[in-house]
């Protein structure tokens, strides 16, 4: 639930929520128009208003600008950080987001770029995104067949393959078994098809495949396959993604040059 939601649960005015809060008016005013973000301290006093409390729990980071950030440090086909707003590809809120994570990257890994690179992939790895799904193989699919099943269940989807496809794909080889990573924007369709041939588990899979959302941006500059029927992410967002899922190796075969 989010803040404007948790406001608009309690069912009254700015007035009537902050009397039940014992928060300022204006402060009520600012979070139910996104102008400012609440302490926990605040978020508290929302969610007893509504009959909640809050539980804080550390997870591992999956944030799609972190790796949308280190293209924009490192690639020369990303917009520079100065022309975001200017770019189709993302909407205000990502731009924001994106920036962000801009200056934490060249906080963190200076001017190095493999660097940069391998910290997004690590902010950004597909295995922890909110709302990924994980389909384990099964005895006998081979892990060519596996890529074909993905490749199918993207039919009519805005999304593209990753992992060990793009490794595939750019570097010639890939660990096998290993990950399938299908990046799309609306994860339903997709793993309601791999549903039908492939037997969907609670954890990654490191031998199946792995169904992450993600935001546009992540499919600039992305390349048909000629061996299979749907595109695969650019090689800059195939490195990133390596990195994350722990291939450090492999995504330094595809960024050795840079």
């Amino acid at each position: 639930m989010d803040i404007p939601s948790l406001i608009a649960k309690l069912g009254s005015t700015p007035s009537g929520t902050a009397r039940a809060t014992g928060l300022a008016r204006s402060t009520i005013q600012r979070m139910s128009a996104g102008k400012t973000s609440p302490s926990l301290e605040t978020l508290r006093e929302l969610a007893l208003a509504v009959g909640l409390d809050v539980d804080v729990n550390l997870v591992p980071a999956s944030d799609p600008a972190a790796a949308i950030a280190a293209r924009v440090v490192t690639d020369p086909a990303t917009p520079a950080a100065d022309d975001l707003e200017g770019w189709d590809e993302t909407s205000p809120e990502e731009t924001a987001s994106i920036s962000a994570w801009v200056g934490r990257l060249e906080r963190l890994a200076g001017n190095d770029p493999r660097r940069v690179l391998a910290l997004a992939g690590r902010y950004s790895a597909p295995q922890h995104r909110r709302g990924a799904r994980f389909f384990a193989s099964k005895p006998g699919v081979t892990q060519q067949r596996l890529i074909e099943i993905a490749s199918g269940a993207l039919k009519g989807q805005v999304g593209a393959l990753a992992g060990v496809v793009a490794a595939k794909v750019y570097l010639g080889h890939a660990p096998d078994p290993g990950p399938v990573v299908v990046w799309v924007s609306d994860t339903g369709a997709v793993a309601e098809r791999l549903a039908v041939t492939l037997r969907e588990a609670d954890v990654y899979q490191p031998a199946g495949v792995l169904v992450a959302p993600t935001i546009s941006a992540y499919f600039a500059d992305m390349v048909k396959s000629p061996e299979w029927a749907h595109s695969v992410v650019s090689p800059v967002q195939a490195a990133i993604d390596l990195y994350g899922l722990g291939y450090d190796q492999l995504a330094d075969e595809i960024t050795e040059g840079w």
